[in-house]
């Protein structure tokens, strides 16, 4: 069975997520690295001491976008572009989430929510609503359909839109009339439901 090291509102999330999406049994074991004991236990499994971590049999995975195309390519094929072009879309909108709208976002939550206060800065956390936003109109524009590539959901909708998700519901960037109605059906999946249902 598959062993998969996470925490609530954490980047596992998406990582959780997709595993709810291939239907495989897993052990979810949460981790708060803020706790010394935890954390020192958890770098005897894992001494890069970060989440989400996943194991299954031999493969031993962090970073929570190499651990989604892991997923999918081993339990739901389907979920992958099979063409050549799909694909580079898939690692595209992935990509683009992680190294372009999220640093974004984080400017935001960490100079409003997570900073003690007299640490924070306004104009952080204004310049990063001024780039979440650009980035969150860069997705309006490109949503042709209900889906990020061709008709039906994919890897590509459930890693841009973990993102996505959380820019929008911390103020970071407010969803044009496309991207509200693609966040809408993500969050309609069952399996987006379990992996964020309060533990």
């Amino acid at each position: 069975m598959i062993t998969f090291y996470g925490a609530p509102m954490s980047n596992a999330g998406r990582s959780r997520w997709m595993l709810e999406e291939c239907g495989v049994p897993y052990a979810y074991e949460i981790v708060d690295l803020r706790d010394d004991a935890q954390r020192a236990a958890f770098a005897e499994v894992f001494p890069g001491c970060k989440i989400p971590y996943l194991i299954d049999g031999d493969v031993r995975l962090s970073e929570s976008m190499a651990i989604n195309f892991y997923l999918a390519e081993t339990y739901q094929p389907e979920l992958v572009p099979a063409d050549r072009a799909g694909r580079a879309l898939a690692y595209q909108w992935s990509f683009w989430a992680i190294t372009n709208l999220q640093p974004e976002a984080l400017a935001v939550m960490r100079n409003t929510t997570i900073l003690p206060p007299e640490q924070r800065s306004a104009a952080a956390a204004d310049a990063g609503r001024t780039g979440s936003q650009r980035f969150v109109d860069q997705l309006e524009a490109a949503l042709a359909g209900d889906w990020l590539i061709g008709d039906h959901f994919t890897i590509a909708d459930l890693n841009a839109g973990s993102v996505v998700g959380t820019a929008t519901r911390i103020g970071a960037a407010k969803a044009g009339p496309r991207v509200a109605a693609w966040l809408d059906y993500l969050r309609a999946r069952p399996a987006y439901q379990k992996a964020f249902a309060p533990t």
